[in-house]
């Protein structure tokens, strides 16, 4: 177990030299796009003797092994990955909100991220000598997160996303004023400029041309969070980052030209730092794959646990059924998801075919709905006729490796961009405060990580905890 802390310096490189390797060992859990899993014989990889320990189970206890359920009577290679698991783990301190507030939203997901986001940015501005008294909400989408920091601290607050139609709705949604304004603009690293010179026209200052604004954003997704970094490294104007990450899975990918030799491309923002860049260069690319980052940005084990039998054998034979029709795929077909009133229990060839719609990529961009041939049959008949009635359960047995691996994989990704924060700070010569906490409840928001820096000439010492 590790510990991520404000006032304790986390030891990034100890961590990825534990976790890359072990992630390279059980690449075969998460490497592969969950609709493939067959066809890449991710079941085949499943080891016969941990089957035997699942099979044992009960459905409390099934749900209990992402949480840290172990056994004295489980296999040794079925203990040694949980044994790991668990040692791979980041206590992270937690943001806890006190009270309740009033909903601004009947969306309870998001009235919690705000209300616990904005909470958060308050307990910021108590120990902060100089407050912030204008913000920059970077993807603001509908305004929530804008127009309550505006309402609570009585602050200007500028937000910007690249949607037009949204900002159109903030606009109606909100009344714009003086200290609450909204602007369509897709922010990338080339944006700062032209934002610092936004707030000067708007939010004026007397005697200066610069106006100093931290930077908030509820779902900084894909690559907006590094850019939220790469804005607090490059602009003086900018004077703190709280932002919550998502969405890893759609960051940019790198030009096929840079692809690994095993096709697998790269991303132009993972890995960040010089530690975790020299140990992937060094031949550990389980983790450069999209199928690795969306694993990071599943939904956490706080749902898994609740999950019923039945929930369960739904789940298994959906994805199960799913991975068979990728596997009787040939190339340019795709398929369609039926929207059938009840699925069927019983998995059988006519079952599987009724529930997917065959189409064949025609000219341009139709695609052409074609009968199933008797060679999709054929391989259908093949692959049940190898995995019989147990594929579902096999299937879930494998979801319940992944969510064992989920926050590990999240983990990686965001200590990434903390030790790439701290790397290029140092390297400046800027003195940083820097805080990673989650939030409690990730049953109702997934993504419940809040990401923090600021410029320690802007924090008061003397009431610091």
């Amino acid at each position: 177990m590790f510990l991520f802390s404000e006032t304790i310096p986390f030891d990034y490189r100890t961590y990825f030299a534990a976790a890359i390797p072990f992630l390279e060992q059980y690449s075969w859990i998460f490497r592969y796009n969950n609709t493939k899993f067959i066809r890449a014989g991710v079941l085949e990889a499943l080891p016969r003797e941990w089957i035997v320990d699942l099979d044992t189970l009960s459905n409390a206890e099934f749900n209990q092994i992402p949480l840290g359920l172990y056994k004295d009577s489980w296999c040794s290679s079925f203990r040694e990955f949980l044994s790991q698991v668990r040692a791979l783990q980041v206590e992270y301190e937690e943001f806890v909100e006190r009270g309740d507030k009033p909903r601004k939203t009947n969306n309870e997901k998001k009235h919690y991220e705000v209300t616990n986001l904005s909470s958060f940015i308050a307990s910021l501005r108590c120990v902060s000598k100089d407050p912030p008294k204008v913000y920059v909400d970077f993807g603001c989408g509908v305004g929530l997160l804008t127009k309550r920091v505006n309402e609570l601290f009585d602050v200007k607050v500028l937000g910007i996303d690249g949607n037009a139609a949204l900002i159109e709705q903030c606009n109606k949604t909100h009344d714009a004023t003086l200290d609450l304004q909204f602007i369509q603009h897709f922010i990338t690293n080339d944006s700062f400029a032209s934002i610092e010179r936004e707030l000067a026209k708007r939010f004026d200052a007397p005697n200066t041309t610069t106006v100093r604004a931290a930077v908030v954003g509820l779902h900084a997704c894909a690559d907006l969070s590094i850019t939220a970094i790469q804005c607090f490294l490059q602009c003086d104007w900018c004077s703190s980052i709280t932002i919550m990450p998502c969405c890893y899975h759609l960051m940019k990918t790198l030009p096929e030209e840079t692809s690994a030799p095993n096709g697998e491309i790269g991303f132009k923002n993972f890995p960040l730092c010089d530690e975790l860049r020299c140990m992937v260069a060094d031949g550990s690319r389980a983790l450069v794959c999209k199928s690795f980052l969306r694993l990071a940005c599943q939904q956490t084990t706080a749902r898994w646990q609740s999950l019923t039998v039945e929930q369960h054998q739904q789940h298994g034979r959906t994805m199960f059924r799913r991975g068979l029709i990728d596997a009787i795929l040939e190339a340019g077909e795709s398929v369609r998801v039926g929207k059938l009133k009840q699925i069927p229990e019983q998995t059988t060839v006519d079952n599987v075919l009724q529930q997917f719609t065959l189409r064949r990529a025609g000219e341009g961009a139709t695609a052409q709905e074609q009968p199933w041939a008797v060679h999709h049959r054929e391989k259908l008949t093949a692959l049940l006729d190898r995995y019989g009635t147990d594929g579902p359960r096999l299937t879930e047995y494998v979801e319940c490796l992944q969510m064992c691996l989920q926050k590990i994989c999240e983990n990686l990704v965001l200590l990434d961009r903390m030790c790439y924060l701290e790397q290029e700070a140092k390297r400046d010569g800027l003195q940083i405060s820097r805080k990673l906490v989650r939030l409690p409840n990730d049953r109702i928001t997934p993504r419940c990580f809040i990401f923090h820096a600021s410029r320690k000439d802007q924090i008061n010492l003397n009431t610091q905890n």
